[in-house]
């Protein structure tokens, strides 16, 4: 008997792998893309018909009896306005009230050495933000290590510049080449400081994170720094406002529920022991961060955040980077939702089953995002266009105050205007996720996008 129900989580593994490969393989490789299309284009118009149908639903709402108790009858679509700007709302305050009252822990200048492995792959004109930021580290007690693709004849030259300092070592990744997991395991098998960090060849590092990490990890394992694209033209500018509202506001809530605390691989400071516990990072997922956040949460690796010291990176220049990039990380994730899924046929623990839901919400988050589009023509069709201000108030004013709080810290020269148009942003990267999930069922064959990266420093 035991063999038999210990075997039952295998067989459907198989089955399930066998069906998405099957699937993939019925359209032929010279129909692929128009299918991928046609199907996304069904996709995106069975979700703007069902949300407007669902938003043109009436319901019946009882008042409060301290509002008088009265029964009103309301559109689903004036429900869906005050459920995203709540969600939004509740997470705006936990996030400023975290940014508010985060604790700037002693910073020490020495320690236990830090190896912060920066991998490179065709980096060369966006080499010196990190390396150069990082050795400008107030934390005297660090060692940066470029890892290079074979091949990668730019970024070799351009890293051997910075190997005459006493602090930079450069390796070839000739043991596991072809992807940024394998560049940062391989550093992490040569090397043996108890500390290891990781930082992308484009992130500006703010001098002061590394040191403030060190202090943190005396209570944890994992250090999470804050990112942000660097808003210095109009897609970066999407980029930015996407990343605060959908990347740090969105995380708040979830983090408060269940304990999900993203671990990525750039901006981050963490114990050799716990990078050990989960193997590194995989290197067959797009998304190596992604898979590894999840296998820290499922091995109980403690994560905590640090607000204080964000590091800026390189946005997407055009929109068809910007499309691209979205879309491999869309990708990415519904690999990750492929994986965990099969995971949790074989639990190890509560957080196995956790984790497909965490993912899928990630995932299929964006079907919710774009029906909200149809549910708000509902309530113009209708002449109930003022409760749309409620939902595009209240992510105007996260975004805004977002803003203000990195101009104030001096990460951004000024405020502009782009938070205005932050509910436009989210719509359009539903659309990129969708149909990354659509081509990642029917025909994704493990191919990457690769945005441009930015010019040669003086």
């Amino acid at each position: 008997m035991a063999s038999s129900v210990s075997g039952t989580p295998f067989r459907i593994r198989q089955r399930l792998s066998s069906f998405l490969v099957h699937l993939r393989s019925v359209v032929p490789d010279s129909f692929r893309d128009g299918f991928d299309s046609a199907t996304f284009g069904v996709l995106v118009a069975a979700i703007a018909v069902a949300g407007y149908l669902q938003g043109a639903l009436s319901m019946v709402v009882t008042l409060p009896a301290v509002l008088g108790g009265a029964s009103v009858v309301v559109l689903q679509a004036v429900m869906a306005c005050f459920t995203l700007s709540g969600l939004f709302g509740l997470s705006s305050v936990a996030l400023l009230g975290q940014l508010a009252f985060t604790s700037e822990n002693q910073r020490p200048m020495t320690g236990p050495t830090v190896t912060a492995v920066v991998p490179v792959h065709e980096d060369a004109p966006v080499l010196h933000r990190s390396v150069e930021s990082l050795l400008s580290s107030r934390y005297d007690s660090l060692r940066v290590v470029i890892v290079a693709e074979p091949g990668d004849d730019a970024s070799i030259r351009r890293a051997r510049e910075y190997t005459g300092e006493d602090r930079v070592d450069l390796l070839i990744n000739t043991r596991s080449p072809g992807s940024k997991a394998g560049a940062v395991n391989y550093a992490a098998a040569v090397t043996e400081s108890e500390l290891l960090a990781v930082f992308d060849a484009d992130e500006q590092v703010d001098r002061r994170f590394v040191s403030a990490a060190v202090a943190q990890l005396e209570d944890c394992d994992v250090v999470q720094g804050r990112t942000i694209p660097d808003p210095n033209g109009v897609v970066e500018t999407v980029a930015y406002y996407e990343s605060v509202v959908l990347g740090d506001l969105s995380q708040r809530l979830l983090t408060t529920l269940t304990d999900f605390t993203t671990a990525a691989s750039r901006t981050i400071v963490m114990r050799r022991a716990a990078f050990e516990t989960v193997g590194g990072y995989d290197p067959s997922k797009l998304t190596e961060d992604y898979a590894f956040a999840f296998a820290c949460y499922e091995a109980g690796v403690d994560v905590v955040e640090q607000f204080s010291y964000a590091s800026t990176i390189e946005a997407a220049h055009t929109a068809a980077d910007w499309w691209g990039q979205r879309k491999r990380w869309m990708t990415g994730y519904a690999q990750v939702l492929h994986s965990l899924v099969m995971g949790s046929l074989s639990p190890q623990n509560y957080r196995s089953l956790v984790s497909p839901a965490i993912c899928a919400g990630s995932v299929l988050g964006n079907v919710f995002m774009l029906s909200l589009v149809s549910k708000m023509a509902v309530l113009v069709v209708n002449g109930a266009a003022k409760w749309t201000l409620l939902p595009a108030a209240t992510l105007v004013g996260a975004a805004l105050a977002l803003r203000a709080y990195d101009a104030n810290a001096g990460r951004l020269e000024r405020v502009g205007i782009g938070y205005l148009f932050v509910p436009a942003v989210l719509p359009m990267y539903s659309l990129a996720g969708i149909k990354a999930v659509v081509e990642y069922v029917l025909s994704w064959d493990g191919e990457w996008y690769s945005v441009a990266k930015g010019q040669e420093s003086g």
